[in-house]
């Protein structure tokens, strides 16, 4: 989940919360931003948490990338395939076929060591793909999605890099980055709003954790064209049927590693 909150609105209209706070009422991200979005491409999933905010923003227009193996098979394929989500595990980088070291950490596996701290000393040895590779390969319609989710540990710019000839579909994009480079991967905050004002993007919030934490999540909004307005409703309820997310929250499998 975001440091920002939670990407979908809830209220009593809609349906609520299902996390710590089920009753709680959340005015979401695209809400904030007054921005409508189609669909979401999520790199570096994890658990997928997200996904009862991206069924009712989304319903299952969700393509999701995770490339440590164990966490894929027994984290996020499982919610996915719940769902209907298409989901990949592949090593996402700025070019194909590099050989490259994949590090494994308890939450924070990459192809970065980071801080010495941590203590990532464990690895294997992958075959990147880029993200647009990935998006060809399994004849993904980029028409049906214009948010992109990036949590992959210091690679951020790699993957934005690897996806380039199609971010002229995206309008959104959710980045956790850093202001000290504690991932090590040799590119700053300021590189990556730069790259993304260059193409169009501008920075439109920022979590508070950066300010304690020297990290967090940015979402940058498309400022070059016309986008449309957030449209308040839960699409997951016309897939799914009414309470659907609370009738499914506790057999999710993140419950598992509580």
């Amino acid at each position: 989940m975001s440091m920002l909150g939670p990407y979908a609105s809830w209220n009593k209209e809609t349906g609520y919360a299902v996390w710590d706070n089920p009753t709680a009422e959340y005015t979401g991200i695209f809400e904030r931003i007054n921005v409508q979005p189609k669909g979401v491409i999520h790199v570096g999933l994890w658990d997928f948490i997200e996904y009862g905010c991206y069924t009712k923003l989304f319903g299952n227009k969700v393509v999701g990338v995770e490339a440590n193996p164990n966490i894929y098979q027994n984290m996020a394929k499982p919610v996915a395939d719940k769902w209907g989500f298409k989901i990949f595990n592949e090593f996402v980088y700025r070019e194909d076929d590099c050989v490259k070291n994949f590090y494994f950490a308890e939450h924070g596996s990459s192809f970065y060591q980071g801080l010495p701290e941590w203590n990532k000393v464990n690895s294997i040895k992958v075959k990147t793909k880029t993200l647009a590779t990935v998006i060809e390969e399994n004849n993904i319609d980029m028409n049906e999605y214009d948010f992109l989710n990036i949590d992959v540990e210091g690679a951020e710019l790699d993957v934005l890099i690897g996806f380039e000839k199609y971010l002229d579909y995206i309008n959104v994009i959710d980045l956790e980055t850093t202001l000290d480079d504690r991932h090590k991967s040799g590119v700053s905050h300021e590189e990556i709003v730069q790259w993304l004002e260059e193409r169009g993007f501008e920075l439109r919030e920022m979590s508070p954790s950066y300010r304690t934490e020297m990290w967090g999540d940015s979402v940058f909004v498309r400022g070059d064209r016309e986008l449309p307005p957030f449209r308040d409703g839960n699409v997951g309820t016309e897939l799914f049927g009414e309470e659907y997310l609370e009738k499914n929250w506790d057999t999710y499998p993140f419950n598992k590693w509580k």
